[in-house]
């Protein structure tokens, strides 16, 4: 009889593991997932500036300004 209940004891403690570790697992990639989507949004939408008014045309505002600053560069 205790071997029917050390079996049904180990049964039940390694599902009760399992689930945890798939619940953090889960858990795990979404966290991993939500920081690349945040770094990456970044890398679509550069930080741009306009100023000035002159010959080239604002990718913001759609008017024409004399700079524009996008990221590091100077168009």
């Amino acid at each position: 009889m205790q071997k029917v209940f050390l079996v049904l004891f180990v049964g039940v403690l390694g599902v009760f593991i399992s689930d945890q570790a798939m619940k953090t697992s889960v858990l795990a990639n979404d966290v991993l997932l939500a920081n690349v989507e945040a770094l990456a949004n970044t890398e679509a939408t550069p930080p741009t500036t306009c100023f000035g008014e002159g010959g080239f045309t604002c990718p913001i505002y759609g008017i024409r300004v004399e700079d524009i600053y996008i990221g590091y560069s100077l168009r």
